[in-house]
């Protein structure tokens, strides 16, 4: 009988069933219990007079068990079906993931109460929280060497431009260094790209442990890796390059073979941010510096 109530309620326009809804209230008791929607009928008071199977199933109770329950006293975690906001996730203790349900509240027409409509949009949550990974994935792999893991050139200007701003306004010091590897592809054509790519990957690991954190590092091409120094002086540069220099004789060059790659020739470039100095101009002197040692070399 209270269920046949409920039902009335439900159909009632301006307090009157309509014409339509008396003949189907003997079909309508299964109907809506078993609705892929879940329905939650709340009094004025807050108390729950009726729910139906799909609902009660979202909570991990029976309907019975719901029902005589006020929105405001019921459990923590099922209080949530009454709260902001309208999106909303339950947990199925260790039985499952759980639900994201849609909810939506609709006065009565008599304001006797609510009722509570819930939908199932889990699918729907989890492919956004993929599409998000994916995203993320993208974004990875727009602004990261895959060879190194450092970022590429994209990645590298998007960092050497703020700072390039930054000092122009504060005339803060900022210093570059383009590091070449010269004989990379000889060795790649010799022995391999992937003996040489294990080389570069440690190269990289122990120019990122020689960085502050306020410095960036990045492959800006197969041949070539930038560092941008904020607040550095040039005399600066020339300490952290000795350094590189005798870090790089360190490296493991080890073949699989047993055998060893030989050494890679290296050279450096650097240069200090001058007044006036966009990025275009800071890179093409550190790029003549590069030159110049290359030739001599």
């Amino acid at each position: 009988m209270a269920s046949q109530t409920a039902q009335l309620k439900l159909l009632r326009k301006g307090g009157k069933p309509t014409m339509a809804a008396t003949p189907m209230i003997p079909q309508l008791d299964k109907v809506l219990s078993t609705a892929p929607l879940g329905i939650l009928q709340l009094d004025s008071g807050g108390t729950i007079v009726w729910a139906n199977e799909t609902v009660a199933g979202y909570t991990g109770r029976t309907p019975e068990q719901l029902i005589g329950r006020n929105a405001e006293t019921i459990d923590e975690e099922l209080r949530r079906l009454f709260e902001t906001p309208d999106t909303i996730f339950l947990p199925d203790g260790e039985s499952g993931p759980g639900y994201w349900l849609m909810r939506n509240r609709q006065a009565l027409h008599d304001n006797s109460g609510y009722l509570y409509y819930f939908m199932n949009v889990s699918l729907l949550q989890e492919l956004a929280l993929e599409r998000e990974e994916l995203r993320d994935q993208l974004r990875e792999l727009i602004s990261t060497d895959e060879v190194t893991g450092l970022p590429n050139r994209r990645a590298l200007f998007q960092k050497l431009e703020p700072e390039v701003s930054r000092s122009r306004r504060y005339n803060n010091p900022l210093c570059i260094i383009l590091m070449q590897i010269r004989n990379r592809e000889e060795l790649a054509q010799e022995y391999g790209e992937a003996a040489v790519n294990r080389v570069l990957l440690a190269i990289a690991q122990m120019l990122n442990d020689q960085m502050r954190w306020a410095d960036s590092i990045g492959r800006l091409d197969d041949d070539h890796i930038l560092m941008i120094l904020p607040e550095t002086a040039i005399d600066v540069t020339d300490q952290l390059i000795g350094k590189i220099k005798s870090r790089l004789e360190a490296i493991d060059r080890s073949l699989e073979d047993g055998g060893e790659l030989p050494p890679m020739k290296v050279e450096f470039g650097s240069a200090q941010w001058h007044k006036g100095d966009d990025v275009a101009l800071l890179m093409e002197r550190a790029r003549e510096v590069l030159k110049s040692r290359s030739n001599a070399a």
